[in-house]
C-alpha cells in the first residue's frame, strides 16, 4: 500500500513539473503563445490570398471545339480482277464521206472577181509611219480628239511626265511688295504632250498670271493608256521664293 502511494505520489509530482498551470505560469507563457498564434494566423492568411490571387490569375486553356470537317476511313473491298471486265466496244468501219463544205466550184471568167496586187510603193506608203517627213524622222500626229473635262476619270497606266521646264518670272512688283507662295495650277495635257488648258486651283495674288504663262510652255510625255498617249488633267505646283 504504501508504495504504491509512493508510486503514485511520484508520478502526480513529475506531471504537474511537466505541465505547468496556473495564473502565472499563464502569464509568463502567454506572449510565446501569442506569438506562435500570431504566426499561424497570419500564414494561414497569406495561404488563403495566395489560392485566391492563383485562381484569378491563372485560369485553364479553353479546350478548342475542332470543327473542321472529319473524314471517316473505310477499307474498300479488293477491285474485280481484269479477267473479269468486258471486252471494249468494236467500232464497225465506216466509209470516209469527203467534204461538201470549202470545194472550189469552176466559175467562167466573166463572173470571176478582179483582184489585183499591191505594187511596192503602195506597200511601202501603207506602211509609212503617220506624219513621217521627207527629212527621215518620223513625227506623230495625233488627232484632235475630244478632250476630258475637268474632273472627269480618265484610266492610265503611265501619269504624265514634264520633259520640258520653263521657270517662271518673278514680277517685279511681287519682288518688290515681298509677296511669295506657291500656286497651284490644275493643267490639261493633250495626247501630243502640250499644255491645252490651265486653271488656277489656290493661288496667290500677284503671282498666278506669272504661274499661268510659264506652264504654258511646258512640254511633258503624255500619259498611256494601254500603249497609247490620252488627254488627263493633272496638277502642277510652282512656288515662288526669294
Amino acid at each position: 500500500m504504501s508504495a504504491t502511494r509512493a508510486g503514485t505520489t511520484a508520478d502526480f509530482t513529475d506531471t504537474s513539473e511537466r505541465i505547468p498551470i496556473g495564473a502565472a505560469d499563464l502569464k509568463a507563457n502567454s506572449q510565446r503563445l501569442f506569438k506562435k498564434a500570431l504566426i499561424i494566423s497570419a500564414a494561414i492568411h497569406l495561404s488563403l490570398v495566395g489560392i485566391y490571387v492563383l485562381t484569378t490569375v491563372w485560369k485553364p486553356r479553353d479546350e478548342v471545339e475542332y470543327t473542321g470537317r472529319v473524314i471517316r476511313m473505310q477499307t474498300l473491298p479488293p477491285p474485280p480482277p481484269l479477267s473479269s471486265a468486258p471486252p471494249p466496244p468494236v467500232i464497225p468501219n465506216q466509209p470516209i464521206v469527203k467534204p461538201t463544205i470549202g470545194t472550189p466550184v469552176p466559175v467562167a471568167d466573166a463572173l470571176a472577181p478582179e483582184q489585183t496586187i499591191s505594187t511596192q510603193q503602195e506597200i511601202a506608203a501603207m506602211n509609212t509611219p503617220i506624219g513621217a517627213g521627207g527629212s527621215g524622222r518620223d513625227s506623230l500626229v495625233i488627232a484632235s480628239d475630244d478632250m476630258p473635262n475637268e474632273g472627269e476619270f480618265v484610266y492610265y497606266e503611265d501619269e504624265p511626265t514634264p520633259v520640258t521646264r520653263v521657270e517662271p518670272a518673278y514680277p517685279e512688283f511681287a519682288r518688290e511688295a515681298q509677296i511669295q507662295g506657291k500656286v497651284t495650277l490644275h493643267v490639261l495635257v493633250g495626247k501630243d504632250g502640250r499644255v491645252k488648258n490651265v486653271k488656277v486651283i489656290k493661288g496667290v495674288t500677284g503671282l498666278n498670271e506669272a504661274a499661268v504663262e510659264a506652264i504654258k510652255k511646258w512640254v511633258f510625255k503624255p500619259a498611256l493608256s494601254n500603249n497609247k498617249p490620252v488627254a488627263v488633267w493633272v496638277e502642277v505646283p510652282m512656288d515662288f521664293h526669294f
